[in-house]
């Protein structure tokens, strides 16, 4: 992707840590998450931040 002018090249190990961290702390700290953001559905709003990352 990168090659392809798709994405911006990035440090491949920091990418994988940094999905992994943001990932984690969803599924860790799902009780602080909804705490913070209120209820209802926050995927979408999720998945276009991941995706501007």
């Amino acid at each position: 992707w990168s090659s392809a002018g798709l994405i911006r090249s990035v440090d491949s190990h920091h990418l994988i840590f940094s999905i992994w961290a943001m990932t984690q702390h969803y599924a860790d700290f799902d009780v602080q998450v909804q705490a913070v953001l209120g209820e209802g559905d926050h995927f979408p709003d999720a998945e276009r931040y991941f995706e501007d990352m």
